[in-house]
């Protein structure tokens, strides 16, 4: 009998970064976050339809482009994995050296619902 475990994976989001956001609501914009979710959540769908497209045609500027800016949404709402992922491949783009030592679409997508799924929870528990 195995008393091996898998460590649990880590949150898809910081909760900080929720917060930090959170805290930025003021009468004039008191659903701060849910508008930030929303546009993230729309923005993030066609960045990764231009990400995959970019890195099924070895396009290394659309592949930066989509990555830097998924990876600076992602990390604006806590979204490290998904940060940290898209950084890696802005930065393989950036030097010319696209390749399978990089996280795949299939990881990055994995890796967003995932993120979507955390965001959808805490979109229910704002409303």
């Amino acid at each position: 009998m195995s008393t091996d475990t898998v460590p649990p994976a880590p949150e898809a989001i910081d909760q900080r970064a929720l917060d930090g956001i959170r805290s930025l609501a003021n009468d004039t914009a008191p659903d701060l976050l849910e508008q930030v979710i929303r546009l993230y959540l729309t923005s993030a769908h066609e960045l990764l339809n231009q990400l995959r497209t970019g890195l099924q045609a070895n396009d290394k500027d659309a592949v930066r482009v989509a990555a830097h800016t998924l990876k600076s949404s992602s990390a604006n709402l806590g979204a490290t994995a998904l940060a940290d992922m898209c950084k890696q491949l802005e930065h393989a783009a950036r030097a010319g050296a696209l390749g399978p030592h990089l996280p795949s679409i299939t990881q990055v997508e994995q890796e967003y619902h995932r993120v979507r799924s955390a965001l959808e929870r805490e979109l229910g528990a704002t409303v």
